[in-house]
């Protein structure tokens, strides 16, 4: 007899409770989204753009601003882009606002400028996920204001179509991801651990469910009540002063393998490596890289009030962001945990290196260094899995080697 699939309709949201605080610093900002990076669009707001009809200066823009991109497998999604004129795109005015948005309104703008940092996606959980992406430094600005973390909200959807997620009776995990990314997300919450620790335990977690436990319930009670002794020796040992170098190594390779239109980035590459006292290329390296400046570094960040929470803030709205863990599969979901530690690694990096020596004041070179860290990384999906999947590569991908991404 064949199996019946299970349904659940998407019929409430589910958010992070800043989410509705949420609003654009425009003339404010100083890490606009109107630089740094190509901005594409589909077929549909490209044709959109073309038929604008406006002063005759923002005609001039949108005839000499707009190229068509012809290649590509994503062609049908990134159809056309702005033609970016040092690193801006033309529409942006010397004001930070944009010259479409003013003169026509916010409904005249392609998709990808009216919804950015916003992101929404139904899950099989029955929710649509609401979140918001640490690449604005206004969403940043929200995080630094929640010492006491982060707290989400939920409410029913207005009334339909609604969307159905369809699982067959074999599909364990996914009727249970609601339950099991909470889980996750309160032991990414709970301050009896420091934040690495917090992040290597949710490994062990997820690893027994790689090891064929399939009893969701157990599974979660044992999530509830971890012992602060519950990683084991070998596992802790990895971590520390001794596995430094290899830290270091792996965050300068990922500093040095981003690249934007901006030539913000490149700049802050170079301040990075030079107070890093290293000469270093993508394709060449040092024997031994420098630790003193790092430490140093450290030190003053570890000194900062706002840095511990701040850095859990991050964390756990970029694990919301990103839809953790994936479980549609056991090989999806430990290759999804060790992406986001790879994740957290180079923002404790790049979260450190923003006190480098003379790197002025705290704050602004914090949310200068994430910004653009997520901007090369969270916003580029096929390098974030390139390097992923070079750690499942070099027999990377374990728990110990987690300890070492995670412990400096």
């Amino acid at each position: 007899m064949s199996q019946t699939p299970k349904s659940v309709l998407v019929d409430k949201d589910l958010r992070p409770a800043y989410y509705d605080d949420f609003h654009c610093l425009a003339a404010g900002c100083r890490l606009s989204c109107c630089k740094g990076w190509r901005i594409s669009f589909d077929k549909k707001d490209y044709l959109s753009l073309k038929r604008e009809n406006g002063s005759p200066q923002l005609n001039q823009i949108l005839e000499s601003g707009l190229r068509r991109i012809r290649r590509g497998p994503l062609s049908e999604i990134h159809y056309g882009e702005f033609v970016m004129t040092g690193g801006s795109c033309p529409l942006l005015r010397e004001d930070c606002l944009c010259a479409l948005q003013v003169e026509k309104g916010h409904e005249a703008l392609p998709f990808v400028c009216r919804s950015f940092p916003r992101s929404e996606r139904s899950q099989i959980s029955g929710y649509l996920e609401r979140s918001l992406s640490p690449a604005c430094e206004g969403v940043l600005a929200l995080l630094w204001n929640l010492p006491d973390g982060v707290d989400f909200l939920s409410d029913p959807l207005p009334k339909g179509p609604f969307q159905r997620h369809t699982f067959g009776e074999d599909e364990y995990l996914q009727p249970n991801f609601q339950e099991i990314r909470s889980a996750c997300i309160d032991l990414l919450q709970d301050r009896r651990f420091p934040l690495p620790r917090r992040i290597l335990l949710m490994g062990l977690l997820l690893n027994d469910l790689m090891e064929g436990q399939r009893d969701v319930s157990r599974w979660l009670a044992k999530a509830s009540s971890l012992p602060a002794d519950a990683l084991p020796p070998e596992i802790l040992n990895q971590s520390g002063e001794k596995s430094l170098p290899m830290f270091l190594s792996n965050n300068l390779k990922v500093l040095l393998g981003l690249s934007t239109s901006n030539g913000e980035f490149p700049k802050l590459q170079s301040q990075i490596l030079s107070a890093m006292k290293i000469e270093m290329r993508l394709n060449s390296s040092q024997a031994t890289v420098p630790s003193a400046p790092y430490l140093r570094a450290r030190e003053r960040f570890e000194q900062q009030p706002q840095a511990e929470y701040f850095m859990e803030n991050l964390m756990v709205s970029l694990f919301f962001h990103l839809h953790l863990p994936i479980v549609s599969d056991l090989e999806s979901m430990w290759k999804s945990y060790v992406n986001f530690c790879n994740l957290y690694s180079f923002y404790r990096f790049m979260a450190v290196m923003s006190c480098r020596e003379n790197a002025g004041e705290f704050q602004e070179e914090l949310f200068r260094c994430i910004v653009h860290a997520s901007r090369g990384l969270i916003h580029n999906g096929a390098h974030q899995a390139s390097l992923r999947d070079d750690l499942f590569k070099n027999g990377s991908a374990t728990l110990a080697h987690m300890a070492i991404l995670l412990g400096n």
